[in-house]
């Protein structure tokens, strides 16, 4: 196991984080190709994202929602602008570094629960603190609160395949939260569940995100996933078109519907 240093503390990379702020993108635009083939996935967004808030982030499929996700934790590497993440300028962080800060700093829940079948869900919920170059401590307190807040203390032994969706979905919670991360990034949370169940399991995820006192980014294109989020960001054609405080369903389905409408006109009228 190599030795990473730890994460940079002078002002190239580093910078005197707002105490509510956990990310921030500034004028982020990124390009996939060249040319004439040249696509802007990101078009140039700025927005900020705060520590014990849900934003969630909503579009129709291109409309640069995963992508901007990808941006703001350090998967991709925008084209222009800039992407902060718990004080750090990420562009300006060596590789090891970044990797540091997504182990320590970020937590992230799928759609597809990301689960090893091997392993047991209380063994799940641990793995990330042997991975990484540097080994995270356990918080025994906060693990306990988690187990009992999402309901999974009789289910700890099982494995994976011996469990329901949503109860998978509840150790990836847990796993995603167990070291306190700055942010959380949960991508489709809720598209391999039911609507009952995928409701039960984001209620639970809003009301860890107040306690834990972390900021989590959600990008779906479900309206009742979204209405569970303190905020909306809608996206299209990689920019954004509109912000929505906590909304409900049919609101933000409104929205979206209004957007892909206008999206149409707008493709019927180009030459």
């Amino acid at each position: 196991m190599t030795n990473t240093p730890p994460l940079p503390a002078d002002g190239s990379s580093t910078l005197r984080p707002s105490p509510s702020v956990v990310a921030r993108a500034t004028d982020v635009v990124r390009v996939f190709g060249s040319g004439d083939t040249a696509v802007r996935a990101v078009a140039g967004i700025t927005a900020s994202f705060r520590r014990g808030e849900m934003t969630a982030i909503v579009g129709p499929s291109g409309s640069g929602k995963s992508t901007m996700m990808h941006l703001l934790a350090g998967l991709d590497t925008p084209s222009s602008g800039t992407i902060e993440l718990d004080g750090q300028l990420i562009a300006r962080l060596s590789d090891d570094h970044l990797a540091a800060l997504r182990h320590e700093r970020m937590g992230f829940v799928f759609q597809s629960f990301n689960l090893l079948p091997g392993l047991t869900a209380l063994e799940n919920i641990r793995l990330p603190e042997s991975l990484g170059a540097r080994q995270r401590s356990r918080d025994d307190v906060w693990e306990r609160e988690l187990i009992a807040r999402l309901d999974i203390g009789r289910v700890l032994h099982r494995r994976p395949h011996e469990l329901s969706g949503g109860q998978q979905q509840r150790i990836a919670i847990a796993r995603a939260l167990a070291h306190r991360p700055a942010v959380v990034f949960a991508d489709e949370p809720t598209g391999n569940l039911d609507l009952a169940t995928g409701d039960v399991v984001l209620r639970l995820l809003s009301e860890l995100v107040v306690d834990s006192g972390c900021g989590v980014i959600l990008v779906t294109h479900d309206p009742r996933a979204a209405s569970r989020a303190d905020r909306v960001l809608a996206l299209r054609d990689g920019r954004v078109v509109a912000e929505l405080g906590r909304a409900n369903a049919t609101d933000i389905s409104a929205l979206m519907l209004a957007d892909a409408h206008d999206h149409s006109d707008a493709s019927l009228r180009t030459p």
